[in-house]
C-alpha cells in the first residue's frame, strides 16, 4: 500500500516547504488549501500537478474531505501534516475520530493545553529544558507585583489568538498598559522574563514512530521586524555544532504524544538556551533542512528513506523579501546585503526547482501597477 500525505496548509512558505520536500523525493500528496486568494501562489506549485487539491475557506471544511478520502484508504496509507497552528488544533481536537482513518500527529491522543506557551514551559522545565520566568497573563489582569523584573516580554499565551504584532518589549509599567491598549484580538498573554539573546536558535526536526532526529538549526542573524519578527537571514547548522539538548526536546516530545514536522525555539545567553516554544507543526524553515540535506518530510512518510546525515552540511537561508527592507531603510549596506545573498543556498521565498509559486508573485504585483 502506498503512503500519502495529506497536507493541510494555508497560503504561505511553511506550507510550500512540506509540498517541496514530498514532491523532490516523489511522495505522493495532496493538499487541502485553507485560503482565500493563495498570495503565496501555492497551487502554481509543480509538486501539486496531477495531485488532489480543496480548497476552503473555513477550517471546519476540512470534515467533508476528509470524509471524501476515508474512502481511498484501501489504495493508501494516508498521514495528515499541518502547516498552521489552526490546522494543527483543529486535527488535534478531532484526534480521536480521525487516528482510526488517518495517521494523526497524536496517533488518537490530543496534545490538548501544550498549544498554550504557558504550559510548554512547565513541561520544558521538567525535561532539564531552560525556561525564561514566565506566567499566564489576562489582559483585565493587575500587573502589579508581577514578580518578574523588567524588561519583560508580553507575547500572545496562543499563536492562533495573537498575531506577531502582539509581541512585545516592555522596560516598564506604562510600556504594558500602552501595549494592552493597542488594538489587538488578543486576551490571554504570557509574561516573560526578557532575554537579551546572542542569538536565536531555530531546531528543525522531525519525530517518527522509531526516533526524533533534529539534523540542525537555523541561527538567525537578521528578524524583520527587529528582534521579534521572523527570520530574514541566517545559517542552518548541523546540530553535532550546536549545544542543543536534544535528549531534553526528545522527552518533551514523548511526553506531549507528538509526531511529525515540528520546529524548537532557543533564545542562546551566556553559554545556555532558554526554551521559548515548540511549534507542533511545519514551519517556512523546514526547507533549508531539505536543501542541507536533510528532507525530513520524506523521513517522516517514509521509514526507508535514507538520508546520509554525515553529510549535513551548514548552509545560509534568507528571506529576501524580509530582508532587502534593510536595506531600504538604511540599516544593512547594498553591499554587504549582496554578499550575503550570493552565499545563500536556501531561499525560503524562492525555489530554483519550482519557480511558479514566485513567478505568480510577481505577475500579480505588475498586474496591480499596471491597474
Amino acid at each position: 500500500m502506498k503512503n500519502r500525505a495529506i497536507v493541510i496548509g494555508d497560503s504561505t512558505n511553511n506550507t510550500l516547504s512540506i509540498i517541496r520536500s514530498l514532491g523532490m523525493a516523489g511522495q505522493e500528496q495532496c493538499l487541502i488549501l485553507k485560503s482565500d486568494d493563495d498570495f503565496c501562489h501555492v497551487l502554481r506549485s509543480k509538486y501539486l500537478k496531477d495531485k488532489k487539491v480543496f480548497r476552503i475557506t473555513a477550517i471546519e471544511e476540512c470534515f467533508p474531505i476528509l470524509e471524501q478520502l476515508k474512502a481511498e484508504n484501501g489504495e493508501f496509507c494516508q498521514t495528515i501534516i499541518c502547516s498552521f497552528d489552526e490546522a494543527a488544533m483543529f486535527i488535534d481536537k478531532n484526534e480521536p475520530s480521525l487516528s482510526p482513518y488517518f495517521r494523526t500527529p497524536a496517533r488518537g491522543k490530543q496534545i490538548g493545553k501544550l498549544f498554550n506557551k504557558d504550559e510548554q514551559c512547565r513541561l520544558a522545565a521538567r525535561c532539564g529544558l531552560i525556561p525564561p520566568k514566565s506566567l499566564p497573563f489576562h489582559r483585565s489582569g493587575n500587573i502589579d507585583g508581577i514578580g518578574i523584573d523588567y524588561p519583560i516580554l508580553l507575547k500572545p499565551q496562543n499563536s492562533t489568538r495573537g498575531e506577531k504584532s502582539d509581541i512585545h518589549i516592555c522596560h516598564n509599567r506604562q510600556d504594558v498598559e500602552n501595549a494592552l491598549h493597542e488594538e489587538s484580538h488578543c486576551d490571554d498573554f504570557i509574561l516573560q522574563e526578557f532575554i537579551d539573546k546572542e542569538y536565536e536558535l531555530d531546531c528543525i526536526g522531525v519525530r517518527t514512530d522509531s526516533e526524533v532526529y533534529i539534523p540542525g538549526a537555523v541561527r538567525k542573524i537578521r528578524h524583520y521586524p527587529w528582534l521579534v519578527g521572523a527570520g530574514a537571514y541566517g545559517v542552518f547548522t548541523p546540530t553535532e555544532d550546536l549545544d542543543i539538548d536534544v535528549k531534553g526536546v526528545e522527552m518533551f516530545l514523548e511526553h506531549a504524544g507528538y509526531y511529525g514536522p515540528f520546529s524548537v525555539e532557543f533564545l542562546h545567553k551566556d553559554s545556555k538556551n532558554y526554551f521559548m516554544e515548540v511549534n507542533f507543526r511545519n514551519e517556512g524553515l523546514a526547507q533549508a533542512a531539505t536543501t542541507a540535506g536533510a528532507n525530513l518530510h520524506a523521513l517522516y512518510m517514509n521509514p526507508d528513506f535514507v538520508i546520509d546525515r554525515k553529510r549535513v552540511r551548514k548552509i545560509y537561508m534568507m528571506n529576501y523579501a524580509l530582508d532587502f527592507l534593510y536595506v531600504k531603510n538604511g540599516k544593512v549596506p547594498l553591499l554587504t546585503w549582496v554578499r550575503d545573498f550570493c552565499r545563500t543556498s536556501c531561499f525560503i521565498n524562492f525555489n530554483r526547482h519550482d519557480v511558479m509559486p514566485t513567478f505568480g508573485h510577481y505577475i500579480d504585483k505588475l498586474k496591480h501597477l499596471v491597474r
